[in-house]
């Protein structure tokens, strides 16, 4: 005979069930400084660091390797960061910088835990951040347009450049794209981003302007040159001109998101 129980009633009890396998949040968040220790114990040159609030609660958290920080020194100096939330009981969101090795594998550099993606959040991140990879002109941030990010790098980094991912950018000019084929638009324009010099630039988006006039009035209006075109970019970014293998790293930790 089988048994009927409400969604709230199974919810409770698999909440149940995974905080004893799993733990819970608030003993978690005591045992930080613990891990930190031990952190410290086993890896020579890291740098962590947390931030409470006026309240002595937690509200930052900056972790970086010694190893990861010391092999940047032979890496492209080009750091992609990027922020997924966080789905335990005190949200917030958990923040990757990572670089891109000379094999086009993924290269972790820090890790942070924020309030959210705002002003405050971002320049602490960036300040714990300038200590083991000081501002430099040959150091390019790329990153999705998130104002609270752009503003950050801008204070911290002021040497630095700073890239905006194409392909988020390619979405936001398809939804403004009309009478026509959207993914097109899109290809086409990240097509824009990756010619080698002006003249071809210059000629491709002249066309651009002709067959997509409503998504070239977008661009125009809301994009710096500088920060999408290879040929205006005033940094080197090498190959890396969206931050989808930062994109890899959340999906890595897709399930660890919902944990203590």
């Amino acid at each position: 005979m089988g048994v009927s129980v409400s969604y709230s009633i199974t919810l409770r009890g698999n909440n149940l069930a995974m905080r004893e396998l799993r733990g819970n949040s608030e003993d978690s968040y005591k045992m930080l400084y613990s891990y930190l220790y031990m952190l410290e114990q086993v890896n020579f040159g890291r740098t962590t660091r947390v931030e409470l609030d006026e309240a002595g609660k937690f509200k930052y958290l900056f972790i970086a390797l010694g190893a990861c920080i010391e092999g940047f020194k032979v890496m492209r100096k080009v750091i992609l960061v990027d922020a997924t939330f966080l789905k335990n009981g005190y949200g917030g969101v958990l923040v990757f910088a990572k670089a891109q090795d000379p094999n086009c594998h993924h290269y972790p550099l820090a890790f942070g835990v924020l309030d959210g993606e705002n002003n405050a959040s971002w320049t602490w991140f960036f300040e714990i951040l300038t200590t083991v990879i000081p501002d430099s002109s040959e150091i390019v941030f790329m990153s999705d347009r998130n104002q609270s990010l752009i503003t950050a790098v801008a204070n911290v980094y002021p040497q630095s450049h700073h890239g905006h991912c194409i392909w988020h950018l390619a979405q936001n000019v398809r939804n403004h794209a009309c009478n026509t084929i959207k993914a097109v638009v899109a290809w086409r324009f990240m097509e824009l981003a990756r010619y080698y010099t002006v003249h071809e630039f210059e000629t491709a988006y002249a066309s651009f302007k002709v067959r997509y006039p409503s998504a070239f009035k977008y661009v125009e209006e809301n994009t710096n040159r500088e920060t999408w075109v290879r040929v205006y970019f005033p940094g080197c970014r090498y190959n890396l001109d969206t931050s989808n293998s930062v994109e890899s790293m959340n999906s890595a930790f897709r399930d660890a998101r919902s944990m203590p």
